[in-house]
């Protein structure tokens, strides 16, 4: 039976530390709207600092309620875009991601309304780290994806597990 207990709590050790986590945390010193990210499958955080179990395939961030901003998207307004998924087995197949979007094109207007910042905790993004997003172009917002054509900017990446953001507004 002790045999049993030890075995037991082993895997529940095991899972516990194989559980993948990521911390988004939102800070909006815009002074108006909410800071706010959406995941794949249209779930929506709000709060200062929000943890999510598992990885996150497809995330959008961006200030809802303000500046024209889409409420159930990004769209009129500038987002910071992310993925972040641990390591596996094979390191090639993870991806922890953030890009900034001032993209004009297919479906997608996203205008430079305020600055953004992003910075990734636990790994270093890259081929640099972005730095902040203070205007229109890709020389004030570094990387970003601008204009018409959907391959000109840069996504930023890192392989490391439980990777987690910081993304400022304003």
């Amino acid at each position: 039976m002790m045999m049993k207990s030890i075995v037991s709590v082993f895997a529940i050790f095991v899972a516990t530390v194989a559980a993948e986590s990521h911390v988004v945390k939102l800070v909006n010193n815009c002074g108006q709207g909410t800071a706010v990210f959406e995941v794949a499958g249209g779930k929506q955080f709000t709060g200062a600092s929000n943890t999510i179990s598992g990885p996150v395939k497809g995330g959008v961030a961006w200030i809802k309620g303000a500046f024209g901003c889409g409420d159930a998207d990004a769209l009129n307004c500038g987002d910071v875009e992310f993925t972040l998924i641990n390591p596996d087995t094979d390191p090639s197949n993870t991806q922890n991601a953030v890009n900034y979007s001032l993209q004009q094109n297919a479906g997608q207007t996203h205008t430079f309304k305020y600055k953004m910042d992003v910075v990734a905790n636990g790994c270093s993004l890259k081929p640099n780290n972005p730095g902040p997003c203070t205007g229109p172009t890709q020389a004030s917002c570094p990387g970003a994806f601008v204009g018409t054509d959907p391959a000109d900017g840069t996504v930023f990446q890192c392989s490391a597990a439980d990777v987690g953001l910081t993304i400022t507004f304003c």
